[in-house]
């Protein structure tokens, strides 16, 4: 064992073994992850075994075989029976990027469960991601149950609008006379500085964002698996007239699902974003009447997967029916400290453009079982510490288990946060201020790295 193993391998007892992966794991992890991942048995999901064998072949830009844990039974012939991974990435905060770790493919068999085996890997990939310096975690998953690995459910996850095409709208748009004035083309690997501009005009109103340097770039158009999510098909849009560009879109096909996604979408300035959206329609609308006349399940709607609050839907009001909400990622955030010094810039901004610009004093937050105040001389932070309360009712402001979360990541007002919680409140005026100064509400619409 060596400094970076982490503790691993580990004997858990009773024949099981925690210890990272190899890359002579991954046929068997790939099979495992497909029996454990697939909703239906008879219908399984093989996207997982594309998915699980390119995290671990050597060439994904963050992660490796030995991102991977596995616990394997020694007394049934070392057959793995557990394991997750880590997927390392970069995230943004207003702006300031930090570095993530994203858990995921969390799995145990069966017969294997209830036994500590997801909690000792946790613990593994937690301490792996401290070490390279990611200040934060998040992770996918079933409702609640990660909360017991010290995660909060704060950030929005998903969410979409939908054009459902209708046989009557398909019939319309064949009928159509006039030409367009935007054509589509394929993103090539040329286009990327343009596309890095029109991603920063997609990611423009969103508090958290994912960074893409090009490794990553290379990897999401050119190298993910076509049949996994993690694929990326993008598509410059430019003006017939001259070529000139005006935008882009990203839409991925799911034919199975009868489904148009669209996951991202930004106009060039000087460019209707409206133009661009009803472009895009008619453009899939003609591909799905193609489509459709040899297919045995049909082209049904087309989804704007963009969170809730992208300018798309701004832009088509009337066009874009059912909303579906979001779901949520869950948040761990080991060292809150650490990450609001991380991020004091976007803070002492956000103050100096309100109401308490130039504020100096203490704002004391209670969280029950910690504590932390934040030093405010002159406009600037000047020091974020623990302290320790003289009694149970010291604080400006107190949020029980892991609320202070929702409101760091723009998820609740203090408001909805004090209606949801009785033992959450602020029990001064100008902490009630500066809290909702400091943490203003704030969409985003984020895609992690797979």
């Amino acid at each position: 064992m060596n400094d970076s193993s982490f503790g691993l391998p580990q004997n858990l007892g009773d024949g099981l073994v925690l210890r990272w992966a190899e890359p002579s794991d991954a046929e068997e992890l790939a099979q495992f992850n497909l029996r454990i991942h697939s909703e239906d048995p008879d219908d399984p999901e093989m996207f997982l075994v594309h998915w699980t064998k390119e995290l671990m072949a050597g060439n994904h830009p963050t992660t490796k075989a030995n991102d991977f844990t596995v616990v394997v039974d020694e007394n049934a012939g070392g057959k793995i029976v557990s394991s997750l991974n880590l997927i390392s990435q970069t995230w943004a905060y207003e702006g300031i990027p930090f570095g993530v770790g994203r858990p995921e493919l969390v799995g145990t068999d069966e017969k294997y469960r209830r036994r500590g085996l997801v909690r000792a890997q946790f613990e593994a990939v937690h301490a792996k991601s401290a070490a390279r310096g990611e200040l934060v975690q998040v992770i996918t998953g079933i409702p609640w149950y990660y909360r017991m690995y010290e995660y909060e459910m704060c950030v929005d996850l998903g969410g979409s609008r939908a054009y459902y095409l209708l046989p009557s709208r398909l019939h319309k748009t064949m009928e159509k006379q006039e030409a367009e004035k935007y054509q589509l083309r394929p993103a090539t690997a040329e286009d990327i500085p343009a596309l890095r501009e029109l991603y920063a005009r997609h990611c423009a109103g969103s508090l958290l964002s994912r960074v893409r340097d090009e490794a990553i770039w290379q990897h999401e158009l050119f190298h993910a698996h076509r049949e996994t999510h993690n694929a990326r098909f993008m598509y410059l849009i430019t003006a017939v007239a001259d070529n000139t560009l005006a935008g882009y879109v990203e839409i991925s096909p799911w034919h199975a699902n009868g489904i148009y996604f669209v996951r991202e979408m930004a106009a060039q300035p000087g460019h209707s974003l409206r133009a661009l959206a009803l472009f895009v329609i008619n453009h899939l609308e003609k591909k799905a009447v193609e489509f459709n006349q040899t297919a045995t399940k049909p082209m049904e709607r087309i989804s704007f997967e963009l969170g809730t609050g992208h300018p798309v839907y701004q832009a088509l009001p009337r066009e874009l029916e059912k909303q579906i909400p979001p779901y949520s990622y869950y948040v761990r955030v080991p060292d809150l400290a650490a990450f609001l010094t991380h991020i004091t810039p976007v803070l002492e901004r956000r103050l100096a453009e309100s109401v308490v610009a130039g504020h100096t004093g203490q704002l004391r937050l209670n969280f029950y079982h910690s504590q932390l105040a934040l030093d405010w001389e002159n406009g600037r932070l000047a020091s974020i510490a623990p302290y320790q309360p003289k009694d149970f009712h010291d604080g400006h402001a107190f949020f029980p288990d892991r609320t202070f979360l929702q409101l760091l990541f723009g998820h609740r007002s203090l408001e909805e946060l004090r209606y949801s919680r009785v033992d959450c409140s602020a029990r001064h005026g100008d902490a009630a201020v500066l809290l909702d100064v400091l943490f203003p509400r704030r969409p985003s619409w984020v895609s992690p790295l797979g």
